[in-house]
């Protein structure tokens, strides 16, 4: 094969992988999980990958971004009459106590890369390693 068609083939996969991007910055996000409200549905390490300005409807996992507070991912539980979102984590006993507003939610939950249980796995086989050998041997 020629080094012109060599060059050819990147140049139009490397284009096809800026259009993508560009089609798909402004309408997806990513983010990882940092804490336990949402357990067992998602937990720390845990990659979500949300879709830009949709409409939420009950059920949905959504992130809410509201300014001055850090984002947090949470389940609708009901969308009131007004329009605002009732938000709960999976794992806490109680609605959040602010409703947030459709301006406030940064986006819908459309996948999760399980990342977070691959993490904690190996975490946990290196806790039962270090509970099971000796230091003194690890050092020989």
């Amino acid at each position: 094969m020629s080094v012109q068609v060599r060059l050819l083939r990147r140049v139009a996969v490397a284009a096809a992988v800026l259009a993508l991007a560009a089609w798909a910055v402004p309408r997806f996000g990513i983010v990882f999980v940092g804490g336990w409200s949402m357990s067992p549905a998602l937990i720390p390490g845990d990659l979500v990958v949300y879709r830009r300005a949709a409409e939420a409807t009950e059920g949905d996992v959504v992130l809410v971004a509201r300014p001055g507070e850090a984002p947090f991912l949470h389940r609708v539980a009901t969308v009131r009459l007004d329009g605002r979102l009732r938000t709960q984590g999976d794992a806490n006993d109680a609605a959040d106590a602010e409703p947030a507003s459709p301006a406030d939610v940064a986006g819908i939950t459309v996948a999760v890369v399980p990342s977070g249980r691959a993490i904690h796995a190996a975490l946990a086989g290196a806790r039962w390693c270090y509970g099971r050998v000796p230091i003194a041997n690890l050092r020989r």
